[in-house]
């Protein structure tokens, strides 16, 4: 009997090991969990935020491979480890971004082979276009054009599906976007900056930023489809218009 007790005593200690070990290990290889744990240059506001869940991708397997097996997460944490630091720019773009890519895939999984985008020249916007959907410069899938403004243009190449997103109007603090145009100006013409003027620019990006991620989407987001979209990657090169009746009778 009491062989048998200190067995099943063992056998609940076991358990419960296991079970500990399951809950605090590390995201097992195979399933592409992406890590949103609160970290020094990721608050827990942030990371606990209602709206702040990752998406969903699918590459190819190496440099001449074929679709992977498996999906991998792209979380608002790996933006912030790639961009630099958590910032209102990379919150907004990531929350439109996230708006087109659910309507151009609807089941879930973002298929970053299958994308064209047009952002603005910013480094939030382009660096956090660029990771979400794997567009790039070089192979003529991101077009940089600031008449864009703050938001992107997403094409999905297989079908042509394309959306805009932009922020509703007045989403943007007017008093915030005054300061920033102030800092930016100082800077420009080599003025001092104070540091109070940044605390209290950064206090407002933050501020903007949990809003972005505690609101829904649909009231803070334009998007609107764009059918018979034409994606041109640049202007820089183009055909000579001024030839083309050269050859015509007068």
């Amino acid at each position: 009997m009491k062989t048998r007790r200190n067995i099943t005593f063992k056998t609940m200690i076991m358990l419960c090991i296991i079970g500990l070990m399951i809950n605090i290990a590390p995201v097992q290889a195979g399933n592409g969990g992406t890590d949103n744990s609160p970290d020094w240059f990721y608050p827990e506001w942030a990371a606990a935020a209602k709206y702040n869940q990752p998406i969903r991708v699918l590459d190819t397997d190496s440099a001449l491979g074929r679709y992977s097996l498996n999906t991998k997460e792209i979380g608002l944490k790996d933006l912030a480890r790639m961009h630099g630091h958590l910032c209102d720019g990379l919150v907004i773009a990531f929350v439109q971004i996230k708006a087109i890519l659910n309507k151009l895939f609807p089941e879930g999984v973002v298929d970053r082979t299958d994308l064209r985008a047009v952002s603005k020249n910013g480094p939030c916007w382009v660096d956090t276009v660029a990771f979400m959907t794997g567009t790039r410069i070089n192979f003529q899938t991101l077009r940089i054009d600031n008449s864009v403004g703050d938001g992107f243009i997403i094409q999905k190449i297989s079908t042509g599906e394309t959306y805009q997103v932009s922020l509703k109007p007045g989403v943007f603090p007017a008093k915030q976007a005054e300061l920033e145009a102030h800092i930016r100006a100082s800077r420009t013409e080599d003025k001092l900056v104070t540091a109070t003027e940044i605390n209290e620019f950064e206090h407002q990006s933050d501020q903007l930023s949990r809003k972005m991620l505690t609101t829904p989407p649909s009231a803070l987001l334009d998007v609107r489809p764009l059918p018979n979209y034409r994606f041109v990657p640049m202007d820089l090169f183009g055909g000579r218009g001024d030839i083309v009746n050269k050859d015509m009778s007068r």
